[in-house]
């Protein structure tokens, strides 16, 4: 049983490291959006940080892309998101009260 101990004490860590956490890829109403393929060069890159409760099952801050879009006047849109180590250390020292933050990346370009 002593053997088993850290192997359930490394397996209850990891979890306290997870999250499920959803962005949404919304462009403005009424305004015509592509999405960009991967290799595309682009003019704009701009992130913002999406904060969620409950281990990422409910957004507190607004986790659509359509703000961005819309401020930057983007055609072409690439939207990524990464846990990068700001992330790791907010969930980290916040964790225990399930908060949790994701940083979407969106790249684009203007449109004309």
């Amino acid at each position: 049983m002593r053997k088993r101990v850290p192997i359930i004490f490394l397996c209850l860590i990891c979890f306290l490291f997870t999250s499920c956490a959803t962005v949404s890829i919304v462009a403005p109403t009424g305004k015509q959006v592509m999405l960009a393929a991967e290799t595309e060069p682009t003019t704009l890159k701009t992130n913002k940080k999406v904060w969620y409760v409950l281990w990422g099952l409910v957004p507190i801050t607004d986790n659509s892309t359509e703000d961005l879009i819309a401020k930057y006047n983007l055609q072409n849109v690439k939207v990524k998101t990464q846990y990068d180590i700001v992330d790791f250390l907010i969930s980290y020292f916040l964790g225990f009260l399930t908060i949790h933050t994701k940083t979407v990346i969106v790249e684009g370009n203007t449109a004309k």
